[in-house]
């Protein structure tokens, strides 16, 4: 109980802005890297659909395992995560426009930054009144 009382759907919906928007960066990326590759069609998440269907289902996002002797923790939301093959442009050598993933990347990184900075600035809050509280 007292988890649900320190720790609102705030940090939970951070968390998952920032794992979701990790997840579109490694596509957008991949799409940026198969820039010379022909007949690609570039790929995308919907960040606003992703991000609606995790909040409202209640469930987790799976974590990266980066080290064997890690805890291994298995989560299901991960595989809700739809990565979607875009309609583009045909312009001669595959449907890449780089400008246009440039402009995702951005998106992308700005809303990484700003759900870091907003966590970040909760922590610094809660901190203040653990550090603070006894006075």
């Amino acid at each position: 109980m007292p988890d649900k009382l320190s720790f609102s759907k705030t940090f939970q919906a951070l968390e998952r802005t920032i794992s979701i928007s990790q997840k579109r960066h490694a596509v957008v990326a991949s799409n940026i890297s198969n820039l010379d590759t022909p007949g690609y069609r570039p790929k995308d998440i919907d960040f606003k659909a992703a991000l609606n269907r995790v909040l409202e289902s209640g469930q987790e996002l799976d974590l990266a395992r980066t080290n064997p002797g890690h805890i291994d923790f298995k989560r299901s939301a991960a595989a809700g995560i739809e990565v979607i093959e875009e309609k583009g442009e045909w312009n001669g050598y595959n449907w890449l426009n780089i400008d246009r993933e440039m402009t995702k990347l951005t998106q992308n990184n700005l809303i990484y930054r700003t759900g870091v900075e907003v966590l970040l600035r909760k922590m610094a809050i809660l901190r203040e009144v653990i550090s603070q509280g006894g006075r």
